[in-house]
């Protein structure tokens, strides 16, 4: 008893969320950074069994990483994430869905308690909540992803838009070689004894004119998507000015709710729009244009997921704007089907896209990117779970930085 007591005493003054069993799984010490992070006091765990310790983490009573420490267990360690073993320690990655929307990563570590006589008394465990640190590290290796594919989407650029050219060239010169209104096409046709009005009335008999016309719009189809690869790779060339982003945001609304396409498409018009702005917002340096094309795509891409879900309620889309910080916030949130981990890891890639063969290219939410991040040092971020909508939050420097 004595020797329980003072572990107790030890753990307490630790200061990372720490607790201890015995051999038979109860609870012997929990220390006040665990009842921080899960909410349950000392006085309502400690001696009770039947893996109650579990609850808080995972919402049912299972063996963890503590237990593992005490009777190793091959299939429940190949469970978790970076698990490790050196002596008499195991550590591993945990991800608890409780305490919190989103859930939290924790990094757990493990040891067996030993007697004077070296006998195994038990074990403890010591956790830290790396949410912040997973976060920064998945933003990390997103930036560097993006930078890496805005090269290679600059060169693709480049390579295509030469043989492009020519394309669009050729075709328009096709139309022109063909026309009457030209004499040198007229003096050909003579030269060769055909009649040119004729050449032109087959050509519209079998359809050539149209082909050619289709060959023309997807060439300049192709120009736009190739126009966005490279504003996806460098940042923007035009001037930033302080602006009213509740002004921008009006109009975008408007926009959005008058543009026949959307109407079209998406039923705009049901959809419910909420405005929360904060009072006193400053005004932002910003390229206007650019963001009200960033603004508008992420509205426009809540309104498709929406016209394509079976809703269970009204559609809604809520826009607020805050200041955090020495940031002003943005966020377009709405009550959609939202999208699953990996469609949300992808989702700002190039070329990335969960519509329909022909309806989207796949760029635009990356030249929002590329316009949020490299054209106005801001960040751009989704939060998002099946079944829970998701929400963009835009985040804007409110003093203008050097890129």
């Amino acid at each position: 008893m004595e020797y329980q007591d003072r572990l107790t005493d030890i753990i307490n003054f630790l200061p990372d969320a720490t607790w201890a069993i015995d051999t038979a799984g109860t609870v012997i010490a929990w220390n006040r950074a665990i009842e921080e992070l899960t909410g349950v006091k000392a006085e309502s765990i400690i001696g009770k069994g039947d893996f109650e310790y579990a609850v808080p983490f995972y919402g049912c009573r299972l063996p963890i990483l503590v237990d593992v420490a005490i009777t190793p267990n091959l299939e429940q360690e190949r469970q978790y994430k970076s698990f490790i073993r050196v002596g008499d320690t195991v550590e591993a990655e945990i991800f608890a869905p409780h305490f919190r929307p989103g859930g939290v990563y924790l990094w757990a570590k493990a040891r067996r308690l030993l007697d004077s006589a070296g006998n195994v008394i038990g074990a403890i465990e010591t956790i830290r909540d790396i949410t912040e640190h997973k976060r920064m590290q998945e933003i990390m290796a997103h930036t560097e992803k993006m930078v890496m594919v805005g090269g290679l989407a600059a060169g693709m650029a480049h390579e295509i838009n030469n043989p492009l050219g020519a394309i669009l060239q050729h075709a328009q010169n096709i139309e022109r070689r063909v026309s009457a209104d030209i004499p040198a096409n007229l003096k050909a046709a003579a030269e060769v004894g055909v009649d040119l009005d004729l050449v032109r009335a087959y050509l519209q008999k079998r359809g050539i004119f149209d082909f050619i016309g289709h060959i023309r719009s997807a060439g300049m189809r192709a120009s736009e998507i190739i126009s966005n690869m490279l504003h996806f790779s460098r940042g923007s060339e035009a001037g930033i000015e302080p602006a009213d982003v509740a002004t921008l945001l009006d109009r975008i609304l408007e926009l959005a709710g008058s543009d026949y396409d959307m109407k079209k498409k998406y039923n705009f018009q049901q959809i419910e729009l909420q405005r929360q702005y904060a009072p006193g917002l400053p005004p932002v340096p910003i390229v206007s244009s650019e963001m009200e094309q960033v603004l508008l795509n992420i509205i426009k891409n809540a309104a498709q997921a929406m016209s394509g879900a079976a809703m269970v309620s009204q559609p809604c889309i809520i826009v607020r704007i805050r200041v955090s910080g020495d940031v002003i916030a943005i966020d377009i949130e709405d009550n959609g089907p939202g999208m699953a981990e990996a469609v949300r890891r992808r989702i700002f890639e190039p070329f990335f896209s969960t519509k329909a063969v022909g309806v989207g290219s796949g760029l635009g939410l990356s030249v929002a990117y590329a316009i949020v991040t490299k054209g106005h040092g801001g960040s751009i971020e989704i939060r998002s779970r099946p079944g829970e909508g998701s929400c963009f939050t835009v985040k804007l420097p409110l003093q203008e930085r050097k890129l």
